[in-house]
Formats: structure tokens, sequence, C-alpha cells
């Protein structure tokens, strides 16, 4: 059995950084690690894991808002399991969970005989960024590509709001008034039709999506120019489409927002 660790600094970038999280400027950095693991059967198969995670080193709020900031984006990337770990421990315990799973399931079912061994190479591309933002709003993207043997791989892009003046994540109903489902499903339906073509039109890629699934769905991220929804592969629209977004600028929301967002 191999074990490669490409950038065996990874844990140690978050020392050298100095994730401090003293009250000052606020300051962005990036956390990277990225591991090869063999397959012990083959030198020709093999599962690799890529993370790159930004994170605070600082925040004008100070340490404790700086903390709860870099606790949300852990469990954003990892999962709520991983509540209260610091970003490097948690990086290499998720990605040596993921290392067992891949020598369980590809080790079980390894072929010797295949001419090929793509199908027993894994890959899990992880990264998470700040995005655009809104007053104290600020949007965080984990954006997710795997590749697990099959015909093509995953890919996912998961958006979390963040208020950066309490540092808690927003959820979607603490954006819009009481019954906003429905009217702003409507938005969301006329911005992608203004993307993929008109309802009228059988042709048009947009009347080849589902249009049930085009509603206020909770992975939304906020901008200057209005409010984004994702919505993953397969959910409205085959694969070949992707992740398909849909903005709606904030003027056409103003009626449906609530008094936490109209203060922005």
């Amino acid at each position: 059995m191999k074990t490669r660790h490409l950038l065996p600094a990874a844990a140690l970038i978050l020392i050298l950084c100095a994730v401090s999280c003293k009250k000052g400027e606020t300051v962005i950095s990036t956390y990277e690690n990225q591991i090869e693991q063999k397959l012990e059967q083959s030198d020709s198969a093999g599962v690799t894991i890529t993370q790159s995670i930004e994170y605070l080193e600082s925040i004008e709020g100070g340490k404790t808002l700086c903390s709860k900031v870099n606790n949300l984006i852990v469990k954003f990337c990892f999962g709520d399991s991983y509540d209260g770990y610091e970003l490097g421990p948690a990086s290499e315990d998720y990605a040596a969970s993921l290392v067992d799973d891949y020598r369980k399931d590809a080790g079980e079912t390894f072929d010797p005989d295949l001419e090929s061994y793509w199908t027993y190479n894994w890959s899990y591309l992880m990264t998470g960024r700040f995005a655009d933002s809104y007053g104290d709003l600020q949007t965080y993207t984990v954006y997710s590509e795997n590749y697990l043997g099959g015909a093509h791989g995953m890919q996912s892009l998961i958006p979390h709001v963040i208020d950066l003046s309490t540092g808690e994540e927003v959820p979607e109903e603490e954006m819009f008034v009481e019954d906003y489902h429905e009217p702003v499903a409507g938005l969301i339906r006329e911005a992608l039709q203004k993307a993929w073509g008109s309802p009228d039109d059988p042709s048009s890629t947009y009347c080849m999506m589902e249009e049930e699934g085009m509603v206020p769905n909770g992975f939304f991220g906020v901008s200057e120019e209005g409010v984004t929804w994702y919505f993953q592969p397969y959910v409205i629209a085959s694969y070949a489409q992707g992740v398909i977004e849909a903005m709606v600028p904030w003027y056409l929301l103003k009626p449906y927002l609530s008094k936490k967002v109209s203060k922005f």
C-alpha cells in the first residue's frame, strides 16, 4: 500500500498563516490539502483527494466572531459532525474517511484482468470560497467534483449565507416574509426563462427542464445585484446542464424581503 502526501506540510499551513483571529482587518487565507492513495492490488489504480478552502485569518469583529465563521466553514465543507474541529484536523480526518471508503469499495470489486483501470481511479475535489456579499451578508460556496468509477463524475455547488455581524448562518426563511414561496418561485421561473428560452418554444432548453423543481430551495447566495438560487444536476435539468443558477434582482424581491434584509 502506498500513500503519498503531495503537500506534506498542508496541516502546517494553518500554523504558518497564523490563524490568530485577532481583532483587526479582515484577512482571508487558504488551506490546501492533497493526498494520493494507491490501491493495494495495483499501482495503476488509486484515489486523489484535493481540498482548497478559504477561511478567515482575522476579521474586524474580533477573535470570537472569526472563530464562529471558521467553525461554520468547517461544517459547510465536512458536515455537522465536525462542529468544533479546527480546519486542518477536520480536513485530515475527512480525507482519511474517503481513503477508507475507497480501499473498501474499490478494493472489493477490483478485477486485475481489466485492460484499463480507469474505473478504479477515483477523485474527490473540494473548494470552499468567499463569494459575493450584500451588506453584512456574505455568500460562501462549497464546490465538489467527485469521480467514483462510473460513466461520469458528479458535481455540486452548495452556497451558504453568513451574517458577518453575528457569525451565524442565515437560512432562507429569515430572508423573506411569510408566504414568499409561491411568488418568489414565479420570479425564479422568469429568471430561468430569460437564460434558457421561452416556455412557449418547444425547442427551447427551458421546455426540457422540470418546472416543479424551480422553487426556493434553500440553496441561495446574495450579491449586490440580488439573490441567486442554485439547482444541482438532475434537479431541474440533465447532468449536461451542470449546476444551474437563477438570479432574481433585489428590486423584484423587495415586496417579499424580511426586515432583516431590508435594512441593507
